[in-house]
């Protein structure tokens, strides 16, 4: 069955079709509303090493040194990414796709994120249980996981760079290990050329994503293969996918621009105990309890379970749990910890908790018999209508933002002859700060697309230079 072939049979009721089109629309109204923002302007142009970068370290004093083409090219975005992975960094797949995104504009990225969203949820549930009918209770799970619970949602899922980073590489590092999941599954796996081919592919885009995602698939893709010998599939193409993702992940990893931006940006660093007390106490139980709330349905299934041995399903149950869990330790010993990886690590566990979904469905647990049925008909209506209320104002701030920045934008090309053009913070109505929290892009846009105060620091020399303007600075009211 090809994957086609599985969306249309997935969305063969119209209550499922429904669902998708109000999350895919809720998706795409989001994503067009952010605007470009930090570092989409720096990526909107050639990256220069050889004078810092486009980013925090970028040298600035001069119109020479200052001076950035905008990427124009599909060789533009060579060069840039050449000097990217010298300089700054090893993500050549991610930042590939942020620069041909800025190059064409984002209306077409609003569309192709859209796409990406609907196709993770896709593979998180032909992972959970391949082929299956989609389950309505298992598309809910996951849309509230992914929007609600998940740490940074707006950076992750909806910014244009940070999307392009963390949620389509998360979709392609489990695309990556479907085949593997299906051979297990089905006990059986084909073993032609064309599949050689196809996880050669796939290696090199899983493992060249982002550093923890690649590290957890490999570790994912290697206990699967593991189990495969044992099951007696064992097929050439899953060595050969496996390989060229651990290479590819090499190159990423270890690429010049990851040490030099370390030794620029913190010299003197070195890993000790108070970092460690640091990343337990912040970001990294935010994640852990992202990933809790994410495996409940999880804990139901095992809390109602027989005991007994373990099938296939279960045991790739608790392998992807583990690869959720693995992300954020893994963040423990890294010179910093990124909050943004909540991405993959929410994808790992969503994949292990939609299997229990789908698991508990097919068997004679009803939640009934552990709440009374009146009782969760009332909760279920209530639970409802806060939802829509919440994710409403979320939408509304998001009108705000995206009205006040236009606004702005049009006022910068209207005096585009001032020397510098003074902005003042965005006007956001009616702001929901105590519910919304960082699920917005208020806390991260005081001024428009993150300019600040300061007209030489480099989102404000990028955001001037993207819209041909002298100079741009933000102003208290």
């Amino acid at each position: 069955m090809s994957f086609f072939q599985y969306i249309n049979r997935t969305l063969n009721s119209s209550r499922s079709l429904i669902l998708f089109a109000m999350f895919a629309g809720y998706f795409f109204l989001r994503t067009t509303l952010l605007p470009l923002a930090h570092d989409d302007f720096s990526y909107a142009f050639i990256w220069d090493g050889a004078h810092g970068g486009n980013l925090a370290m970028m040298q600035t004093g001069s119109p020479e040194i200052e001076y950035r083409e905008r990427v124009s090219s599909f060789s533009d975005i060579f060069e840039s990414q050449w000097s990217h992975y010298f300089t700054w960094g090893g993500r050549v797949f991610a930042h590939t796709l942020i620069q041909f995104f800025l190059w064409i504009g984002k209306p077409y990225f609003n569309v192709a994120n859209t796409i990406v969203f609907i196709l993770l949820i896709l593979v998180i549930i032909n992972l959970a249980n391949t082929w299956l009918k989609i389950s309505r209770k298992a598309l809910i799970w996951i849309f509230l996981s992914l929007n609600l619970f998940a740490a940074w949602s707006i950076n992750t899922m909806f910014w244009l760079t940070g999307s392009c980073n963390y949620m389509w590489m998360s979709f392609v590092q489990l695309f990556f290990l479907t085949p593997y999941v299906k051979a297990l599954r089905s006990n059986d796996a084909g073993d032609s050329k064309l599949n050689v081919v196809i996880m050669i592919v796939l290696g090199i885009l899983a493992g060249w994503s982002n550093e923890v995602g690649a590290l957890v698939t490999i570790f994912l893709a290697t206990i699967m293969v593991i189990m495969c010998r044992a099951q007696g599939v064992f097929r050439t193409w899953m060595v050969a996918g496996l390989a060229v993702a651990i290479i590819s992940c090499c190159f990423m990893i270890l690429a010049p621009g990851n040490f030099e931006r370390l030794s620029i940006a913190r010299p003197d660093y070195h890993y000790s105990l108070d970092i460690l007390c640091s990343y337990l106490t912040g970001s990294f139980p935010r994640i852990i309890a992202a990933d809790l709330i994410t495996l409940i349905p999880m804990f139901i299934y095992f809390g109602q379970r027989e005991p007994g041995k373990l099938n296939t399903n279960e045991i790739l149950m608790l392998l992807f749990s583990i690869g959720g869990f693995l992300v954020p330790t893994i963040m423990l010993f890294a010179p910093e910890f990124n909050l943004r990886m909540s991405m993959p690590s929410m994808a790992f566990t969503l994949v292990a908790s939609t299997s229990a979904i789908l698991q508990l469905e097919r068997s004679d647990f009803k939640l009934s018999m552990l709440i009374p049925e009146s009782f969760l008909r009332g909760v279920s209506v209530t639970l409802t209508s806060l939802l829509v209320f919440y994710f409403a104002t979320l939408i509304y701030v998001d009108i705000s933002v995206f009205n006040s920045s236009r606004r702005q934008v049009r006022y910068m090309q209207r005096h585009a002859d001032l020397e510098t053009i003074e902005l003042t913070p965005l006007y956001v109505r009616h702001r929901f700060d105590c519910i919304q929290g960082d699920r917005t892009a208020v806390p991260y846009m005081h001024y428009l697309g993150g300019l600040t105060e300061d007209k030489n620091f480099y989102i404000n020399l990028f955001v001037a230079r993207y819209y041909g303007v002298k100079s741009v600075v933000g102003v208290p009211e």
